[in-house]
């Protein structure tokens, strides 16, 4: 199964007073409707997307003079800025046919910039390549196909075998240090481009009002496997064995009563169909504030669906054999890469070093592969033709901004990889800790309790990322140590916590203080580790430095 298993319809709808999304997730063998709430300290999410076409009419009104002509708002310097906000060309509305009077009002440029710019946008990230991952195969020693329990307490010397670097962690490079990063590359654009016009497509939006006959036909194309189930030509219907529903929701759909679910008792199935469930999202309104997701909307959980939470903005979500990772990011730190990546620019294009851009170190800048092609006129708001930093500074500081009222949701197919279901704080990195709760994890996998764990039992994984404030156009020119690979994804690292010696002794920046990293006595580490795991955590950490301080002023 491919990323072609999941569609995410999305429609406006008003929720009790708040902006809604309604998704229809495709699992393996039935569909599951889920509620998207996304919400900035107490208001709707999109109430701040206004803000961001404002900032980015003040960006464009180059004079200053706070009206935004047709010349200033040209078509090239409109694409320049969807290519600089999403990484790649969009489709740009008409400004109304060239406004009659010459001017372009907020209104006028928010309808133009919507179909790209607009407050939410769904992507799709990662597809998964193989039935396995690496990880599945280095532990499956026997290759029989099967984890067996004895395999899976084996991982601890296993990890130490593939790690590489020495360092207590295990990436997903030292699972397969011999493949070619650039044949790897070409692998996944391959396997994307292919997902991208696959039958039943990863994305879909469904707009309130529009007919739901093209969601059904795509239910169809994904689930209707043959004649009453039977592998063969699809019979246009669906029977119980391919689409399984809950006993009484099928019934519910069947409205004449033959067990198969046709077109249109589909169609009807869609428009009255209840959620499944609601997941809300909050955003901190400034920009050093964090992010918080919850499911269930205080209600208690559909039969079948279990969620973990692992952080603050992530949470794992079990719909029968499926994953649905969510992970949600306030973009605090995206003003900060913005600013660097363009001074790094600027620094290697400042061929005699004098402090500004211009002739040919400018038109350099402005080449066509660039993000900010067509912009060099925006961003130069004085017009002397000359680019400084603070010019480039205060640019990317709008962009941001603007950035901050538009929230885009990523959406990467895991496959059946075991690594990133292990990976429990989505660092891209399998800690000690982690490894630690692989045998619990993975054993809990077996349905048919016969010991061993195979692909088919191994979830089906997805991770979704709800972010805000990027330029995700900056990455694609940062040049990357590995030629002919995509730029590195984001890591979430876990923030550092812990008094300061903590954090310090923790080298490797996984959240835990080893033996190999604790730099005191044996016997101290000991009495810290208050649960006998082999490993310091920062509240058994913390929790040493409060005694001490209780038996310090205990002795005054």
């Amino acid at each position: 199964m491919t990323l072609a298993c999941m569609l995410l319809a999305l429609a406006l709808a008003p929720t009790g007073g708040e902006t809604g999304r309604d998704l229809v997730f495709l699992a393996e063998d039935r569909p599951v409707f889920v509620r998207l709430r996304v919400t900035t300290g107490d208001r709707p999410f999109d109430e701040g997307w206004p803000a961001s076409v404002q900032t980015l009419h003040a960006c464009l009104d180059r004079d200053g003079d706070g009206t935004l002509t047709v010349k200033e708002a040209d078509k090239d310097v409109l694409t320049a800025f969807v290519r600089l906000a999403t990484g790649a060309a969009g489709v740009i509305g008409e400004l109304n046919g060239a406004p009659k009077d010459g001017v372009v009002s907020i209104d006028e440029l928010a309808a133009a910039l919507r179909p790209t710019l607009g407050p939410f946008r769904v992507q799709v990230g990662r597809v998964a390549n193989g039935r396995t991952d690496a990880l599945f195969d280095h532990l499956d020693r026997d290759k029989d196909g099967a984890l067996t329990t004895a395999e899976l307490a084996a991982i601890a010397s296993a990890t130490r075998r593939l790690d590489l670097d020495d360092n207590e962690l295990i990436t997903r490079d030292e699972l397969e240090p011999f493949n070619s990063p650039a044949a790897m590359a070409r692998v996944e654009d391959a396997t994307e481009r292919r997902a991208r016009y696959t039958a039943v497509p990863p994305v879909v939006e469904l707009v309130a009002g529009e007919s739901s006959l093209r969601l059904a036909r795509l239910l169809l194309k994904k689930y209707d496997k043959g004649r009453d189930g039977v592998a063969g030509k699809p019979d246009s219907k669906l029977a119980r064995v391919e689409f399984a529903l809950d006993p009484d929701t099928f019934a519910g759909a069947d409205q004449n009563g033959d067990d198969m679910i046709d077109l249109e008792e589909l169609r009807r199935f869609i428009a009255g169909t209840p959620v499944d469930l609601l997941i809300d999202v909050a955003f901190a309104p400034d920009a050093g504030g964090g992010a918080t997701v919850h499911v269930g909307g205080g209600g208690p959980l559909p039969k079948g669906v279990e969620v973990q939470r692992l952080a603050d903005g992530d949470i794992e979500l079990a719909v029968g054999r499926a994953r649905l990772d969510v992970h949600v990011d306030n973009g605090n730190a995206a003003a900060e890469n913005a600013r660097r990546v363009l001074l790094g620019r600027f620094q290697a294009a400042d061929a005699n070093k004098d402090g500004y851009l211009e002739g040919k170190e400018l038109t350099g800048l402005n080449t066509a592969a660039s993000p900010l092609a067509g912009l060099a006129g925006i961003i130069d708001r004085d017009g002397d033709g000359e680019l400084y930093a603070k010019e480039l500074i205060d640019f990317a500081d709008r962009q941001t901004a603007a950035a901050r009222g538009r929230l885009v949701m990523t959406v990467s197919d895991q496959g059946r990889a075991i690594f990133g279901i292990l990976d429990l704080n989505r660092d891209r990195r399998l800690s000690a800790r982690e490894v630690m709760r692989t045998v619990e994890r993975v054993t809990s996998w077996d349905a048919d309790g016969d010991g061993r764990v195979t692909a088919d039992e191994v979830p089906y994984h997805f991770l979704v990322t709800i972010a805000r404030g990027e330029l995700l156009g900056l990455a694609g020119n940062v040049p990357v140590i590995v030629l002919g690979a995509a730029a590195p994804q984001s890591i979430f690292a876990p923030a550092p916590n812990g008094p300061e010696w903590f954090r310090l002794m923790d080298r490797n920046h996984d959240g835990d203080v080893s033996r190999r990293e604790f730099l005191g006595p044996r016997e101290q580490f000991n009495r810290l580790d208050r649960d006998n795991d082999g490993l310091i955590d920062a509240d058994e950490a913390g929790a040493a430095g409060a005694e001490k301080a209780r038996v310090g002023n205990s002795g005054r």
